[in-house]
């Protein structure tokens, strides 16, 4: 990357306006950004108290939204790949994974979760309703006492 390129991430802010809020995929490419230790700049938006923040460069995107040397980028998954083709090894780690099924398998996971989290009834999600005989099950076998490493030594 040349040392010109400026990199901001707009994040959705906290209820406090300020700190960065509870979105999965602002939280991810946050996190990318961290890991690969780019230089940038976080701007965390509060869309209730401040709706016009976007509206000169991304006008009804949705956060995450990065700008690239002025270059709006707002779908996740193209920014996650924008980022590892361009900031990427020797300058800065690559995060990619090595079996592309690994990566289907991550995004998989993570949308679930998302979804999960972002419910806003959750007795109509098929996760949280097999949660309760999920933990009848965990509770019975996690009622038994395993064995600590004084009993497996002096087998």
């Amino acid at each position: 990357m040349a040392e010109t390129a400026k990199l901001q991430l707009f994040v959705k802010a906290s209820e406090d306006g300020e700190s960065v809020g509870h979105c999965p995929s602002c939280q991810r490419l946050f996190m990318v950004l961290l890991l690969k230790g780019v230089p940038f700049t976080l701007t965390t938006v509060d869309i209730r108290r401040s709706p016009d923040v976007l509206k000169d460069f991304a006008p009804g995107s949705q956060l995450p939204i990065l700008l690239h040397d002025g270059d709006t980028k707002t779908d996740t998954l193209q920014i996650e790949e924008f980022l590892e083709e361009t900031l990427g090894p020797p300058e800065f780690p690559s995060l990619a994974p090595r079996y592309r099924e690994s990566a289907t398998a991550g995004n998989d996971v993570f949308h679930r979760f998302s979804a999960f989290i972002k419910n806003p009834v959750p007795t109509q999600d098929d996760v949280w309703m097999s949660l309760p005989p999920l933990e009848q099950s965990l509770g019975s076998f996690q009622a038994k006492r395993l064995p600590g490493p004084a009993e497996l030594c002096s087998a």
